[in-house]
C-alpha cells in the first residue's frame, strides 16, 4: 500500500492456501438420502411447525348475536285506508335483556304470551284512561306491575331493564307525512346500559338520544343507506355500522337495545309502519 498517498485503498488481506483450516469446522453430512418422488410416504409421519401467536390470545368473551337490521315481517298496515289512527291503538316491544319470554297481561287479562327479547307485537286497541300492566315469566312470576295512561293516539310500551330490574316506557308513535318517493325515520334508546347515543343514516344525523326517549321523525328521500351507531360518550366508536333500504310512503323507527348487560353491546331492531 502506498502510505503517501491518501486516496490510496488499502488492500484486503486474502486467506492463503497455505494457512491452517479451523480444525473446529467439518463439512455437512452429504449422506442424504432423498426420496424417489414415487415412494409411498410414511402416513404416521409428520412436522408441524412450532406455534409461535405474535399476539395475546383473546380470552373468551360472549359472542354477540346475530342479529339482523331488518324490518319486521309481516309489515302492520296501521296507517291505510284513510284511518290515520287507532284510537288507544298500543303494542308491546320486548327490550329487556337477559330474561326468558314474558306473558303479559292488560287488566288482568293475558293478551300477549311467549314474547321474547327484540320482539314487537301487532297494535292493539284499548279504552282511554290508565290500565294495569303485568310482565311476567312462564312460571307465573311477577316482575312488574304498573299502571300506564293509554291515551287517544298510537303508542308503542317497551319492556326495558331498570335499576330495579324491569320497568315500561311508553314510546309516542307519532305521524309523519311521506310520499311516493320519501320515507320518515326516528331513532329510540332502550339500551338501558349504554346511556344516550348517536345514530346516522346519510347526512341525517340523531344525536344524544337518551335511554327511554325518541327522536323527532326526519324525512328522507327512499333509499339505500349506511347506518351507524354509537354510544354518546368518548370515543365514540361506531357500535353498529349496517346497509339499510328505506322504502317509498314508510316510516321506521330504529330501537337502540342492548343484547348483553354492558356498555358497548348495542344492537338494533328496525320496525317499518306501512302507510296508504
Amino acid at each position: 500500500m502506498n502510505n503517501n498517498n491518501p486516496y490510496s485503498v488499502p488492500s484486503l488481506k486474502m486467506t492463503q492456501v497455505e494457512d491452517p483450516i479451523d480444525p473446529g469446522f467439518t463439512y455437512p453430512d452429504t449422506d442424504v438420502v432423498i426420496p424417489s418422488p414415487d415412494d409411498e410416504i410414511d402416513p404416521d409421519f409428520s412436522v408441524m411447525p412450532p406455534y409461535y401467536p405474535d399476539y395475546p390470545v383473546r380470552p373468551d368473551y360472549p359472542v354477540r348475536p346475530n342479529y339482523p337490521v331488518r324490518p319486521n315481517y309481516p309489515i302492520p298496515c296501521v296507517f291505510c285506508n284513510n284511518n290515520q289512527w287507532i284510537r288507544g291503538g298500543i303494542r308491546l316491544l320486548n327490550a329487556a335483556t337477559g330474561y326468558n319470554p314474558f306473558t303479559v297481561y292488560i287488566d288482568n287479562q293475558a293478551v300477549f304470551s311467549g314474547l321474547d327479547f327484540s320482539e314487537v307485537t301487532q297494535y292493539r286497541q284499548l279504552s282511554q284512561g290508565y290500565h294495569t300492566f303485568s310482565i311476567m315469566g312462564s312460571n307465573g312470576y311477577v316482575y312488574l306491575r304498573k299502571s300506564m295512561y293509554v291515551g287517544d293516539g298510537m303508542a308503542t310500551i317497551a319492556i326495558v331493564n331498570s335499576s330495579t330490574g324491569l320497568d315500561l316506557v311508553s314510546i309516542r308513535d307519532t305521524a309523519c307525512p311521506t310520499d311516493w318517493t320519501s320515507s320518515c325515520f326516528r331513532v329510540c334508546n332502550l339500551a338501558y346500559y349504554s346511556g344516550p347515543v348517536n345514530a346516522s343514516l346519510g347526512n341525517i344525523y340523531f344525536n344524544s338520544v337518551n335511554f327511554a326517549d325518541a327522536a323527532s321523525f326526519s324525512r328522507l328521500s327512499s333509499g339505500n343507506y349506511t347506518l351507524r351507531v354509537a354510544r354518546s360518550a368518548r370515543p365514540e366508536n361506531p357500535l353498529v355500522t349496517t346497509p339499510v333500504t328505506l322504502n317509498p310512503s314508510r316510516i321506521y323507527t330504529l330501537y337502540v337495545l342492548n343484547w348483553n348487560p354492558s356498555a358497548d353491546t348495542i344492537q338494533t331492531l328496525l320496525v317499518e309502519d306501512r302507510r296508504s
